[in-house]
């Protein structure tokens, strides 16, 4: 139905191009009725080539208005100039070729106007069937009931003889029981076992056993107390104690141990081990306390007594006072020295001892 409404609008389409200021369309389809039926079914196909005429006037000779040709989808468009009523007319096929060239059975269908706008009106029709000579030997049979036989006593004339009592067979007796062969055997079903029934027999009391005090768990043991670390500059720079430098050696860069800011100060080439002797400037200074908290926050654990308990701490303190003025630079320089001298812990009154002893061999 979707691709006939499609088809339809096309025609209308290609009717109403060069149409003027008030024109009338007329479209619709033509199927090949295979089997016959009076009604478009699954075996009915449009039919190419179909006369279709449109005809006014009713009665038995109806005026034909306009004649036209269906296409190779079997659709058809008439366009007439003017708007007339075309209520009261109708499309019919009178003539079409093949097999489905029966025209003269085909039954004429009334026009239906679909819309009337702009100055076009539109009407369309049913689908008009053109049939063969006989359906084709694939369409189902349709049953023809036979007549009653009081119609046919009605029709029948009144001089014929009456027709004779029609005699009743008398009932037959029913027929013999089947052989025992054929008779269906009835399906038995194993015996089903059921386990008799058992009386209850009666459970000594079981004693309530007394309930065992549990077992007192161990105090839970206090880790010892962890011991810091806390070594001056001249300790790291000695070779005996190289042997307890972690993650850093004497050979990397000031720039790749504290960053860009310490790399612009004091050069990109500057080694850990050269600015353990620096002095005479308070950047030096600064420098030299500062590389050596850096090993210390290295050697012990993180989060010990030492005053700078990460590594990350002492590398922003150092930048902070490079950011900022000469005075912050001698504050940081001396509390870096404070805490290489063994001041850590809370408000710094712990003392940490200085642990490092000599390697086997030195590096």
């Amino acid at each position: 139905m979707a691709v006939a409404v499609v088809l339809l609008l096309l025609l209308t389409a290609s009717a109403v191009e060069s149409a003027g200021s008030s024109s009338t369309v007329v479209a619709g389809m033509v199927f090949c009725d295979q089997c016959k039926d009076g009604a478009r079914g699954l075996f009915d196909y449009p039919l190419y080539g179909a006369r279709v005429a449109i005809q006014c006037g009713g009665g038995d000779t109806p005026m034909t208005v306009r004649e036209c040709s269906t296409n190779w989808f079997g659709g058809f468009s008439v366009r007439m100039e003017g708007s007339p009523d075309m209520n009261r007319c109708t499309a019919r096929v009178v003539h079409a070729s093949g097999h489905c060239s029966d025209s003269g059975a085909a039954e004429p269908r009334e026009l239906t106007l679909a819309f009337r706008m702009l100055g076009l009106a539109l009407y369309t029709v049913q689908p008009l069937l053109s049939q063969p000579d006989k359906p084709m030997d694939f369409c189902p049979a349709v049953p023809h009931a036979p007549p009653a036989p009081a119609a046919v006593a009605a029709n029948a004339p009144s001089s014929s003889p009456p027709a004779p009592p029609l005699s009743v067979a008398p009932v037959s007796s029913p027929a013999p029981p089947l052989p025992p062969f054929w008779r269906r055997r009835p399906r038995l079903l194993p015996p089903i076992w059921r386990r008799p029934p058992t009386v209850p027999q009666e459970r000594p009391a079981l004693p309530n056993p007394e309930p065992q005090p549990l077992p007192t768990p161990p105090p839970p043991s206090t880790p010892p107390p962890s011991q810091g670390s806390a070594c001056a500059y001249d300790r790291w720079a000695v070779p005996e104690h190289r042997c307890h430098w972690k993650v850093v050696t004497p050979n990397t860069t000031v720039a790749m141990a504290f960053g860009p800011l310490a790399a612009q100060r004091y050069g990109p080439d500057m080694t850990l081990r050269e600015a353990l002797d620096g002095r005479g400037d308070a950047y030096r200074t600064l420098l030299r306390e500062a590389t050596a908290a850096l090993l210390n926050a290295y050697y012990n654990a993180p989060g010990g007594p030492f005053l700078y308990p990460t590594t990350a701490s002492v590398i922003d303190h150092l930048n902070g006072a490079l950011l900022s003025s000469a005075q912050r630079v001698l504050i940081e320089g001396a509390r870096f020295r404070r805490a290489n001298a063994g001041g850590g812990g809370p408000a710094g009154r712990t003392k940490l001892p200085c642990e490092l002893a000599p390697c086997g061999t030195a590096n």
